[in-house]
């Protein structure tokens, strides 16, 4: 056993140093190498021109306006920067939590968010468009025509383009979705007929799908902007972001910046399906991705074996308070949605942004927690199945020749406990190697992160979904198979 443990334990590290720098969520730039201390920005690089991941002088960085105006920011605090990207949803709740110093995420200042953070001056004056399909030119020529309960228009969820198409195409059939790369595969594959973004991330778009248009009119108001969150009442570091931004203004180089964003995004070289599998940087990518999801995954089902060998032994001991509080412990975990569980867990443990071995430990730690709470609750009920499964004739035996109840639920009980266990532990194994994929959410870089890195890049959305999809697949057939032979070294199948 002890063996086994250290095997298990030299292959997580080496699947950690493995993984390296470069599958990381955290992004440092040296402005100045005097500068000794760092301001940490939070975004969410999915939203070309404002900021995307692109390879620079053999380096993955993240490129774009937000990104050029960070590093003004932060050159005029006089420190380095750091950048931390996210899932669009969690970038408030880091800066509400003092995670990140600030936010600069192509983000309408709304109401609703300021009710929680407050924002600078706005940096960009933001018009809204419309994408559709070339074959549906002639088919919308105003507003009017997209608010038809035959059309369906999507939208990124929690937008103010979302915003807009309840305001002003409520009789339409509305989809909203978390990704803009998804809502660009629905429009190509006839899902939706348009789909609404600001002007420049849709003229990013159109430029690398040239199946794709722009509607030639505007939707919304056109009197949204973008501006920079803080938190509440951090006046010092919001003077200091508008004092940055209206000198870039006045001096003309946001305009400069915006437009080099722009003009500088570049077309992606139009190229056969699947061709990024030949491209050595992505292959790189999503291998590092599918070693953390193999991390994570032993991490979670190990871990949470030893939480719930301990669980599934208070269920069964006679004492009716341990009882309740294991029962109940199991009745929750397994009741609740482990979304639900990351969310809860993340929000709960406000750590600082800490990078070790290219991983973000802020996001990492408390990922895993949740991750073994979930499978612990799980492996409670395997655990306590395979002791049940165990005659009691061979406890009572036990006892009449001299054992304890203790020295029979070690020596006696839980060797064959285990053993009757092994199936159904490969099968929790398997399972959270799919449920890893909840982690892209934290930013912690596992395959559908790493996944969502390609797809930004290539425009080869669907494809990229495939292989991901095969990546998974050979890692769960493989983790069977390997099940399957321990099982027959072990006796518990019959050879064919």
């Amino acid at each position: 056993m002890k063996k086994q443990i250290m095997i298990l334990v030299l292959i997580i590290s080496s699947v950690f140093l493995l993984v390296g720098c470069s599958s990381k969520n955290i992004y440092t730039y040296i402005l100045d190498d005097s500068y000794k201390e760092y301001l940490v920005m939070g975004t969410s690089a999915d939203y070309p021109p404002y900021e995307s991941p692109k390879k620079v002088n053999g380096k993955m960085e993240l490129v774009g306006i937000d990104i050029e105006l960070a590093k003004e920011i932060a050159k005029a605090a006089g420190k380095n920067l750091k950048i931390v990207n996210k899932d669009f949803d969690f970038l408030l709740d880091d800066l509400v939590n003092n995670k990140v110093d600030f936010v600069i995420s192509g983000m309408n200042p709304s109401p609703e968010r300021e009710l929680i953070v407050d924002f600078s001056d706005v940096y960009y004056e933001a018009t809204h468009s419309v994408i559709i399909n070339n074959k549906s030119k002639d088919k919308f020529n105003s507003v009017e025509d997209l608010n038809n309960n035959k059309i369906k228009v999507g939208a990124q969820l929690g937008s103010i383009q979302q915003e807009i198409v309840e305001a002003d195409m409520n009789q339409s059939n509305t989809v909203f979705l978390k990704n803009v790369t998804d809502l660009i595969m629905q429009l190509k594959d006839d899902k939706l007929d348009a789909v609404i973004l600001e002007t420049p991330v849709a003229s990013s778009f159109i430029k690398n799908n040239k199946d794709l248009s722009l509607l030639n009119f505007t939707v919304g108001t056109g009197e949204d902007g973008t501006a920079v969150a803080v938190s509440e009442g951090n006046v010092e570091l919001l003077n200091l972001i508008n004092y940055v931004i209206n000198n870039l203004i006045d001096t003309g180089k946001m305009e400069q910046i915006i437009n080099d964003a722009i003009l500088g995004d570049e077309i992606v070289e139009k190229s056969f399906p699947f061709s990024f599998i030949f491209n050595i940087d992505y292959v790189k990518i999503l291998l590092q991705g599918l070693l953390m999801t193999i991390v994570l995954a032993l991490l979670s089902v190990t871990l949470g074996s030893l939480i719930g060998l301990f669980v599934a032994l208070g269920r069964i001991v006679d004492n009716k308070f341990i009882n309740t509080i294991s029962k109940g412990y199991v009745e929750i975990i397994r009741g609740t949605p482990l979304l639900v569980q990351v969310l809860l867990i993340y929000s709960l443990f406000k750590l600082p942004v800490i990078l070790v071995l290219g991983i973000d430990l802020s996001s990492f730690i408390p990922g895993v927690i949740a991750l073994l709470i979930n499978s612990s609750a799980y492996v409670s009920e395997i655990i306590r199945g395979g002791i049940n499964s165990i005659d009691t004739g061979q406890k009572e035996a036990a006892l009449s020749l001299g054992f304890n109840d203790k020295q029979v639920m070690r020596k006696i009980i839980l060797p064959q406990a285990v053993k009757n266990i092994i199936p159904s532990l490969g099968n929790e194994f398997v399972t959270m190697i799919k449920e890893t994929s909840i982690f892209m959410y934290l930013g912690v870089a596992e395959l559908m992160y790493a996944a969502s890195i390609v797809k930004v890049q290539t425009y080869q959305i669907k494809e990229v979904y495939i292989v991901t999809a095969l990546l998974y697949l050979v890692l769960t057939l493989s983790t069977s198979k390997l099940m399957t032979m321990y099982e027959r070294k072990l006796g518990l199948k019959d050879e064919k």
